[in-house]
């Protein structure tokens, strides 16, 4: 099985970028997908097992809830 930190576990591309400079944690490492958008952490030092959906993407389809 590929590590998740070089493998994307959402859809496998081996495009993974580690966010260890932009995001820190003591027992946690991120990682983001730039295939898929995917975000997903990992415990420190581990190769898994990924916990996606940490942050989601935030590319949300717009609707007008506005009061008519």
């Amino acid at each position: 099985m590929p590590s998740a930190r070089t493998q994307c576990p959402q859809c496998n591309s081996p495009d993974v970028v580690d966010l260890a400079d932009l995001l820190y944690s003591a027992r946690i490492d991120y990682f983001r997908c730039h295939a898929c958008s995917g975000w997903w952490s990992l415990p420190k030092g581990a190769d898994g097992p990924a916990t996606s959906g940490v942050l989601s993407d935030l590319n949300v389809s717009s609707q007008d809830n506005t009061a008519v």
